[in-house]
């Protein structure tokens, strides 16, 4: 079944507006510019999408909801083997996630760039922040599950843990922030995996 008009002309449309935004940032970017680009008047965009967020959360949302999804099952697998296994994650399960995250970013490095370098301004700005609440909270179901299954005595402070997280997530989006190319992420995740795993594991008293 071949697009409709107005399905082609709301593609054009997000095409044209991602071009904008990466140039420019979603605070900089121009509503009349996308529509000189799209062809069309300014009034007419604003029948497909309410206002420049509306029409940012068109293009990065579905990807950055997508990862949250990722995120959620890795912690969901995670648990599950604590709790039928008795045991914590292993270096490999964590080297296959944190790999499965890499390929995931780069396959949609554009819409990466736009939420973690030209945010500011939009109602994605804190989407980071949003992931490490999220991850701090499965952290803290997991420590309590490892202590009740007797693999770790204490858990560590939660506003430390808090510090921790958020430092984990700055770590891993670095390869975007910093815009690097695929071959120089991989080299950096080489080393970013064992630095993270081992730093874990010293935390949760499990030696790697």
């Amino acid at each position: 079944m071949s697009e409709s008009k107005a399905a082609k002309t709301e593609k054009k449309l997000l095409a044209c507006a991602k071009a904008e935004f990466l140039e420019n940032g979603f605070a900089g970017a121009n509503m009349r510019a996308i529509a000189q680009t799209a062809g069309m008047t300014t009034g007419a965009i604003y029948r497909y999408f309410a206002d420049k967020n509306a029409l940012f959360e068109a293009i990065v949302g579905p990807t950055a909801n997508e990862i949250k999804h990722y995120f959620i099952e890795l912690t969901n697998d995670q648990m599950t083997m604590l709790e039928l296994k008795k045991q914590a994650a292993e270096f490999t399960d964590m080297e296959e996630g944190m790999r499965g995250v890499f390929d995931f970013i780069y396959e949609r490095f554009d819409v990466f760039d736009l939420l973690i370098n030209r945010s500011a301004g939009s109602s994605w700005e804190n989407y980071i922040d949003s992931l490490v609440a999220f991850d701090l909270a499965s952290t803290q179901a997991y420590i309590a599950t490892m202590m009740q299954v007797g693999l770790l005595e204490q858990s560590p402070p939660a506003n430390h843990l808090a510090i921790l997280v958020k430092q984990s997530y700055k770590q891993i989006f670095e390869i975007v922030a910093s815009r690097m190319n695929r071959e120089e992420a991989l080299g950096y995740l080489q080393l970013l995996i064992p630095f993270l795993y081992g730093g874990w594991s010293a935390i949760l008293g499990k030696r790697p």
